[in-house]
């Protein structure tokens, strides 16, 4: 079974549900600002997608492409959904969408003293079971340190620079400042 990734836009039926997904399904940290989602969601702005089991609904992704490399940024199954095997689906999905090219994510740091301690080992754990290792680099950002993890292939230091900065731009880069730490 294979999962569609409809762009979307503020005419997709379910674009209030992807909006108040991306708020519901990620720590405030890792949030963007509202007003930045609704305006990339409702322009269509390239990178957010619906997913789709044929017709029904199960949750939306963003993720931007850099060379070889597809960096998925924010990724949820509607609570709906859960439970459902939908998140491999769409794992598997992008397995064969982007088989020539890295698929790269992060993930929460495993933090034993965070209060989702054991929802960021099952994450991790579930990432593993879908071909994702470690890139042995940490990502830290002005609020949070976060595990990058792979699937196909490796990913160097200066990789992981270039893309941030192709995505944030050099302004947005400089005010940030994300230093990736080898682990």
């Amino acid at each position: 079974m294979t999962i569609n990734f409809q762009p979307l836009t503020k005419h997709d039926v379910n674009y209030a549900k992807a909006i108040g997904l991306s708020f519901e399904a990620f720590p405030k940290v890792q949030r963007l600002p509202p007003w930045i989602v609704k305006y990339r969601m409702r322009n269509g702005k390239a990178g957010f997608h619906a997913l789709y089991d044929r017709d029904t609904w199960v949750g939306f992704i963003y993720l931007k492409e850099f060379k070889d490399i597809v960096f998925v940024k924010f990724f949820a199954i509607s609570e709906q959904r859960c439970s459902g095997g939908y998140g491999s689906k769409v794992i598997d999905s992008m397995k064969g969408k982007y088989a020539k090219q890295r698929i790269v994510l992060n993930i929460e740091e495993l933090d034993d003293t965070a209060d989702n301690y054991q929802q960021r080992i099952k994450r991790k754990a579930f990432y593993e079971k879908n071909d994702f290792s470690s890139t042995v680099y940490m990502v830290k950002e002005p609020a949070e340190r976060q595990e990058m993890l792979i699937r196909g292939g490796s990913i160097s230091k200066e990789e992981i620079d270039d893309m941030y900065k192709h995505f944030l731009g050099n302004i947005l880069y400089s005010l940030l400042k994300p230093e990736v730490i080898e682990i």
